[in-house]
């Protein structure tokens, strides 16, 4: 077994093994005559291929049978009954208004899309990895996407996809200075509401990458809500302004979606000494940026 399978198979049973312990516990509260709190899981993709779309649409369904969709900026009590879900998209490929938005239309399912403004109706021409170009490629096929056009963003269904800024140029914000950092984190939620004429309340952090500092420009921007790419179960209760999300691909198969969905990967990102030791386990990566974020 290569690798990188290794590692993910890993990753599912310890998840699988972090939700049978929350079950336990939340079946002990009701014998106790308590309640858990209700929490809501965001999922974030990029690209959804043509030969991913049956495969998305699979993941929709389980959505549509087993969870409450949200949008990603929803605060206050959340519906019990099932699971709360949010989806989110990050890079506004083309591919997801072709793939991804009739699935989701189906079952008038809401959506946030996150747009590299700078970059609308081009192909990406942001950082990837900086070892083996070539290798990264292939291991990216969202680098032959393109980002929606400004008439693209425009024609989508304002009632069922909501737009936040990628920033401009899609830049990993803490390497820039702060003069640059603010340019991109302001910018681009000016320049996105002007060319769909909505109110823009979202940022989306690229590659995931964010300090306390750049958390602060975001809310002085005038952003409501900043999203990282560390797996979280978010308390829409709480004002804080920086909510994290868990990254699935439509390829995940039912197990390993279910997990995602149901907040089981929360461990990779509350749960440090853990981590630590997966990468004693694996070793670490090579530095450098992806475009897409694991």
């Amino acid at each position: 077994m290569r690798a990188p399978e290794f590692k993910r198979d890993v990753k599912i049973l310890i998840s699988l093994a972090y939700y049978t312990m929350r079950a336990v516990f939340r079946y002990s509260l009701r014998l106790a005559g308590r309640r858990s709190a209700q929490r809501l899981t965001i999922l974030y993709y990029h690209g959804v291929s043509p030969e991913h779309r049956r495969s998305f649409a699979r993941q929709v369904e389980a959505l549509n049978r087993r969870a409450w969709i949200l949008p990603a900026s929803y605060r206050g009590q959340l519906p019990s009954g099932k699971k709360c879900v949010a989806i989110t998209f990050d890079d506004a490929f083309v591919s997801v208004a072709e793939n991804a938005l009739p699935e989701l239309a189906r079952y008038s399912f809401h959506s946030t899309i996150f747009v590299p403004v700078g970059w609308t109706g081009r192909t990406p021409g942001w950082a990837m990895e900086e070892s083996e170009p070539a290798l990264a490629v292939a291991a990216n096929p969202e680098l032959t996407e393109v980002v929606m056009s400004s008439a693209q963003l425009n024609a989508l269904n304002a009632s069922l996809v909501s737009l936040g800024s990628h920033s401009l140029t899609h830049p990993p914000i803490t390497r820039l200075d702060t003069q640059w950092a603010r340019k991109e984190i302001e910018d681009s939620r000016r320049r996105l509401a002007e060319l769909s004429g909505r109110e823009i309340i979202d940022f989306s952090f690229p590659y995931g990458d964010h300090d306390a500092s750049a958390v602060a420009m975001c809310r002085a921007a005038g952003y409501e809500t900043a999203y990282s790419v560390t797996a979280q179960e978010v308390d829409t209760t709480c004002p804080e302004l920086l909510r994290g999300r868990t990254k699935v691909e439509p390829s995940d198969g039912p197990i390993e979606f279910f997990l995602k969905f149901n907040g089981a990967y929360q461990w990779m990102g509350d749960s440090v000494p853990l981590r630590k030791t997966m990468r004693s386990i694996f070793g670490n990566q090579a530095p450098g940026i992806r475009v897409q974020p694991h």
